[in-house]
């Protein structure tokens, strides 16, 4: 049958469950976005610019499982490229399209606006192909196959890939398949598959004290309830990098805390570093997880990949976790290991302001642990945010959105976009500080524009308090001015409705909590907490304390004492 390259494109989209493609339009995608306008199975969703919404594309696939960006070619790509590096290094599937020149001016290596004027049609996509798994530029010969690779290499690999459609071919009609695009996964080798199986059922009849740690991206590659079946057949305890927080409920009888090196409660590093038979679900050690390299698993873990599973020094190949989870879920025990208790049911005081108290950190994050609702969604930022919300405990069927191995500051505000354009029946709420609100704060216009009601808590301690933390208390640098956020909102509103509150103390606060809870449902709510710029959280700056360490070393911080001295 016949299709026009870009209906072709969007029908592949469309069978892999994108609804909306997120971007900016630019001269050389406007054909394309003509044919997406035709259609009632996908629409384009514009953002305020093209790193906002990469970072959209971001937060969508995280709920969807994948998304869209639309940029144009060269000006729109590199503006989008920090969005992408970070959704590649975080497992996030996006198709990136980019509407290229046409076709023929690329063969004539013509000198084009958005190029560098020296003919050179490559070096966008080598900017791109350090961080997508797939690349490719459409013509009419190609678009059928390369089309359904680059789109079967972000399915299956769940990271970035990236299609150049040149602005001359859109409309091209083509023969094409008459059937749906093919995403059937890779089965196990038998043999492999057998061979793993028998070498963990062998671990497990001499352990004592078997444990699971899960990883990265479990969600996105299909293998949470898997995870949990296997934890729940094995009954063994489990416990969390910072990238898998809440990917099995908080309050499973089964989770023991979250791990992170040296900086684990004693019960978690012994239930880890003593296992003497670790399941190790997709997990990969990094600064900002491990509190700097100081883990002290076994050498020999039951490392689970997506597509390989890796025993202290044997690598199995060809090994398709979901099966190999799912073999594991259904095997009979060899033993019941009794050696570790549940955390016991957690007594705590109500939260009751304190008249005329002024409102710190601490207080704040105790009183927002029981804001928080069952199946909420949560972004956070990099900072404080962040580092507040990984001690919550928090109730069943979370969902955690936030970056903790890219920390890209300005990322979480347009993921929050993003994720409600994905869901937008679900409660969403928000943590951002106010030095990241002001890198992406444009894309509070888009909740306006398409009637989403986030609960926005903005964290105004006038700067950045992380990295006063790890370096210049009062430094000039860590400072920002101060905006008038009710009023930044209201000119992003165009006149509609919605609840917003400055507050101080305690009171205030919870006043602020309880009226927003009221209309929460009907408009945006805005929650502007003021807290002194060296309010810093016990937590947040012995985590700094490391990171200068590590980053300046023993003479970088004696120069700081010396500077500081002088």
């Amino acid at each position: 049958m016949k299709r026009t390259i870009g209906d072709f494109l969007l029908d592949r989209l469309s069978q892999i469950g994108i609804k909306d493609i997120l971007g900016v339009p630019g001269d050389y995608n406007l054909q394309f976005l003509i044919q997406t306008e035709r259609r009632n199975d996908i629409k384009f969703v514009g953002t305020r610019n093209e790193l906002n919404g990469a970072y959209a594309a971001d937060g969508y696939a995280r709920l969807n499982g994948i998304s869209a960006l639309l940029t144009t070619y060269g000006v729109g790509d590199l503006s989008a490229i920090n969005g992408i590096a970070g959704a590649y290094a975080e497992y996030v599937p996006i198709v990136c399209i980019t509407g290229a020149p046409p076709l023929n001016s690329m063969y004539r290596r013509r000198s084009l606006h958005h190029t560098t004027a020296e003919g050179n049609f490559e070096d966008i996509m080598s900017c791109y192909r350090p961080f997508t798994v797939a690349q490719a530029r459409i013509t009419p010969q190609n678009a059928v196959e390369e089309i359904d690779r680059v789109l079967r290499a972000c399915v299956r690999k769940k990271r970035p890939v990236y299609l150049q459609i040149p602005s001359d071919i859109t409309f091209f009609e083509i023969d094409v398949y008459n059937e749906k695009l093919s995403l059937r996964q890779q089965t196990s080798d038998l043999q492999q598959l057998n061979a793993v199986v028998e070498s963990i059922e062998e671990k497990l009849a001499k352990a004592e004290n078997p444990s699971a740690l899960l990883g990265m991206a479990l969600d996105r590659f299909g293998l949470r309830d898997l995870s949990q079946s296997m934890i729940e057949n094995l009954q063994i305890p489990f416990a969390t990098l910072s990238a898998a927080q809440c990917v099995l409920d908080g309050d499973h009888p089964q989770w023991i805390g979250g791990y992170s090196g040296r900086s684990s409660s004693d019960k978690v590093k012994a239930a880890i570093e003593q296992s003497d038979c670790l399941f190790g679900l997709n997990v990969k050690f990094t600064d900002s997880n491990s509190s700097y390299f100081t883990q002290h698993v076994p050498e020999n873990m039951i490392n689970i990949r997506p597509f390989r599973t890796i025993i202290g020094h044997e690598v199995y190949e060809g090994v398709s976790a979901i099966e190999l989870l799912d073999r594991l879920s259904k095997i009979t025990p060899p033993k019941k290991y009794k050696n570790w208790q549940s955390n016991p049911p957690k007594v705590k005081d109500a939260w009751k302001p304190v008249t005329g108290e002024k409102l710190i950190q601490n207080r704040f994050w105790q009183r927002v642990e029981s804001f928080i609702k069952p199946h909420d969604v949560v972004v956070t930022e990099a900072g404080t945010s962040m580092r507040g919300v990984k001690i919550l405990d928090m109730p069943s069927g979370i969902t955690i959105i936030s970056q903790p191995l890219w920390l890209s500051i300005g990322y979480s505000l347009p993921a929050l976009f993003g994720s409600l354009m994905a869901k937008p029946n679900r409660r969403q709420v928000i943590f951002i500080g106010d030095g990241s609100f002001q890198l992406t704060a444009q894309e509070v216009s888009s909740f306006f524009e398409h009637d989403l009601k986030p609960i926005i808590f903005l964290i105004n301690n006038r700067g950045y308090t992380i990295e006063r933390a790890i370096m210049g208390f009062h430094s000039k640098y860590n400072d920002i001015p101060n905006w008038n956020y009710r009023q930044l909102f209201d000119a992003f509103s165009d006149g509609k409705e919605f609840f917003s509150r400055q507050v101080n103390t305690e009171e205030e606060f919870e006043n602020a909590l309880n009226d927003a809870d009221k209309v929460a449902d009907k408009q945006l709510c805005l929650i502007e907490v003021m807290f002194d710029p060296l309010d810093i959280p016990k937590a947040v700056q012995s985590s700094a304390n490391m990171v200068a360490a590590f980053n300046y070393g023993p003479r970088g911080l004696k120069e700081l004492d010396k500077n500081i001295d002088d």
